[in-house]
């Protein structure tokens, strides 16, 4: 997603990282930020990739293999194996959206592991305000709007981490920087399909069964015309400690 490309160039701008330093990247999956970062703090720095994903590490080792400087292991989003201050930056894209506990608990873990002014980026999506709409048709988006308000669609445990970034990083005593506010619409038709058997259980719940019946018939339509569409904002912040 040119979206999510864009961001992250934008993050890496404001690392404030550079040869020798040391970077933490946590949630590395397959590894694709993580290669950027390892370019950054070379020669003679330190890139680690975290995932709890066996796999995903797997992937991400496998490719910067031949990378200097870079280490990937599993590791959780709230337990960074490193003491206090021993990095320069943290980066944390698209995790605390899905973690089973306070998003804030992580955050004041990056914070103890940066050094004095030290850098701590998250980025992350509000599910929590995603919108959906029917192409050419403003009857049906409507609909599908009213019942994304009425319904907690369930997509992520902590849906509204993304618009919640900045509130993270005070909290646990950073400096915010500076912050980007986009908003992905560039979906794979296999998330949209996803997103819209979220609406249709979470519909199931809330509505009575007339209107399920007009929600699931709307939604099952859009998707068969390829006219269902959805927008989820996109935050990142940059904070110092």
């Amino acid at each position: 997603m040119d979206v999510v490309r864009a961001t992250r160039e934008w993050v890496r701008a404001r690392l404030a990282i550079g040869p020798g330093s040391t970077v933490i990247d946590v949630g590395c999956g397959t590894g694709d930020e993580l290669g950027e970062l390892t370019r950054l703090v070379a020669p003679g720095g330190r890139a680690i990739g975290l995932d709890l994903n066996p796999p995903m590490a797997h992937v991400a080792r496998r490719r910067l293999s031949r990378a200097e400087g870079v280490l990937v292991a599993a590791g959780e989003a709230t337990a960074l194996p490193v003491p206090d201050g021993a990095v320069d930056a943290v980066v944390c894209e698209r995790v605390l959206q899905h973690l089973g506990q306070e998003p804030a608990d992580a955050v004041r873990e990056y914070a103890r592991a940066v050094r004095g002014d030290g850098i701590v980026a998250l980025t992350d999506s509000d599910w929590s305000s995603l919108e959906i709409r029917v192409d050419d048709d403003e009857r049906a988006t409507r609909r599908l709007l009213d019942v994304r308000a009425r319904v907690r669609l369930p997509f992520t445990a902590n849906q509204g981490a993304g618009g919640r970034l900045g509130d993270y990083l005070e909290a646990a005593g950073l400096t915010v920087l500076d912050r980007r506010a986009t908003v992905l619409t560039d979906f794979a038709p296999e998330l949209v399909q996803g997103v819209a058997a979220g609406v249709n259980a979470s519909a199931a719940q809330a509505l009575s069964a007339s209107d399920l019946a007009d929600v699931r018939s709307t939604v099952d339509d859009a998707l068969a015309r390829g006219a269902l569409r959805i927008a989820v904002p996109f935050h990142a912040v940059v904070a110092r400690r």
